[in-house]
């Protein structure tokens, strides 16, 4: 299914009553609107093959999306690291 601005709102809205502040889990870490809807558009974007249907198996394939998104970037993928990777 293809979803619609109102199907896509009201699945966000889901998302953050189970992983916003105060939710119903806690991830870890602070999952805002904006977290939510980037992971969203990921998730349909990224997983076409598989239908969008707003339920909790994409729920939680944008949890992981989150998860993946929050993780610090390792020191060696730093800036001045990775440079003087490439151009050593």
């Amino acid at each position: 299914m293809t979803p619609n601005q109102k199907m896509t709102q009201d699945f966000i809205e889901y998302v953050y009553f189970f992983y916003g502040p105060g939710g119903l889990y806690d991830l870890g870490f602070t999952v805002g609107m904006d977290d939510i809807a980037r992971a969203t558009a990921i998730r349909i974007r990224a997983n076409q093959h598989i239908p969008f249907d707003g339920d909790s198996s994409d729920r939680e394939i944008v949890r992981d999306i989150m998860t993946e998104m929050k993780k610090p970037i390792p020191d060696l993928l730093k800036k001045d690291e990775a440079y003087k990777i490439v151009f050593a």
